[in-house]
């Protein structure tokens, strides 16, 4: 068995085996996520009806890291689905600052995201909401049946959605939690439409089995290229992906690997000076035809000041004989087909795949990049204070 063609004795010698497998399944519990939204789409849009009941309900996306950086990329999605105000906070935010994010009189729907649901912030920041809100509705979206988080269905006003078993990633790195979390957030966002999701789901996950299938080449050469830093840029939906991709390859460099993040018109106040020839710039290219107007002209100012830089883009919408690029994932077809925002679930398997590359470049584990210890599955050592 190969897993990002890779022998799996190989990957079990070098610690790999969970990350290699837990990318490399991302399609197929894209399809199981889909299947167990349809089962559930009764409870969901029951439950999501009651906590949207007011004219101008209130909802915060929230999780801790990685799971934070879902709600980054849905917030849009949310907002237009139901015409509330959505932000996206992170729970490590939340629990030192509630006040800054709750509104006592407004109906308040809390979505938390959650790989395994027990680290502290993910249950003190739903503590506090109950505490902060008159009425407030709970809903957790998590992959571990027996986290904390998942317990709490037994709350007032509050719904459990379970992913499949599988998406529980053993490995020190999210990868299928991230992106499994995310497309339940995008199905349960558009519940009264879930029965119309199958050829979106089945496109999406045809492209992730193209990168996978294709590219391996492409971005195990790119990893082991000689660079110091890495650049995510996204737009809208994508700059949560861009966040998240930034992460990821931090993380499984062990921080050998500096990265950054940000939109493509951000990057030109300021954080632009980053780049140089240690750098990769890695652009998210949007399907969203207007937004794409301002993703190239900013490819246009990077070329102008080169200075040597890599560059990998994810996405069709560019002119091949104006751009080059040191790789280019390219899809057959038209991705306008997909709905902008779903295209998050997939654009981020490239930079999960050249962070394990990087990991095994740079002689690291893997599923535990950290020698030191310092970052963990599940994060300890927060100690949580009472708020009066």
């Amino acid at each position: 068995m190969k897993y990002l063609d890779i022998n799996s004795e190989d990957l079990k010698r070098d610690s790999g085996i969970y990350t290699a497998s837990e990318i490399a399944g991302q399609p197929e519990l894209w399809e199981k996520t889909f299947r167990r939204v349809i089962e559930e789409k009764n409870g969901i849009d029951n439950f999501i009806s009651k906590a949207i009941k007011d004219e101008c309900p209130y909802i915060i996306l929230t999780g801790a890291g990685t799971s934070a950086f879902i709600g980054e990329a849905l917030a849009g999605t949310f907002q237009k689905k139901f015409g509330a105000v959505c932000r996206a906070v992170g729970t490590t935010d939340i629990i030192t600052h509630p006040e800054n994010y709750f509104i006592k009189s407004k109906t308040t729907l809390l979505v938390s995201f959650a790989r395994s649901g027990d680290s502290p912030e993910s249950v003190q920041a739903a503590v506090l909401a109950r505490q902060y809100c008159d009425d407030i509705y709970e809903l957790n979206i998590t992959c571990n049946k027996d986290g904390a988080l998942a317990k709490r269905i037994t709350e007032k006003n509050s719904y459990v959605f379970l992913l499949p078993e599988e998406t529980n990633d053993k490995s020190l790195a999210m990868t299928s939690s991230f992106s499994s979390m995310l497309l339940a957030g995008l199905l349960i966002a558009g519940i009264k439409e879930i029965d119309q999701m199958d050829r979106v789901v089945s496109g999406i996950c045809d492209l992730g089995n193209y990168i996978l299938n294709e590219y391996l080449a492409g971005l195990k050469n790119i990893a082991e290229k000689d660079f110091k830093r890495m650049v995510f840029l996204g737009s809208g939906p994508l700059f949560g992906v861009a966040h998240e991709s930034h992460l990821k390859v931090q993380e499984l460099s062990n921080g050998e690997i500096i990265c950054k993040f940000d939109s493509f018109l951000g990057f030109r106040h300021g954080p632009k000076a980053v780049v140089n020839d240690a750098t990769v710039v890695v652009y998210l290219l949007s399907n969203n035809s207007y937004a794409n107007l301002y993703e190239l002209d900013l490819i246009r100012s990077v070329i102008a000041t080169a200075a040597g830089e890599k560059s990998v883009v994810i996405g069709n919408q560019y002119d091949e004989k104006e751009f080059r690029f040191d790789l280019a994932i390219r899809f057959p077809g038209n991705i306008d087909d997909i709905p902008e925002d779903f295209l998050s679930v997939f654009y981020v398997l490239p930079a999960q795949i050249i962070g394990f590359y990087k990991s095994l470049n740079l002689g690291l584990s893997p599923d535990s990049p950290s020698k030191s210890g310092s970052i963990s599955r599940v994060v300890q050592g927060v100690k949580i204070y009472n708020k009066s």
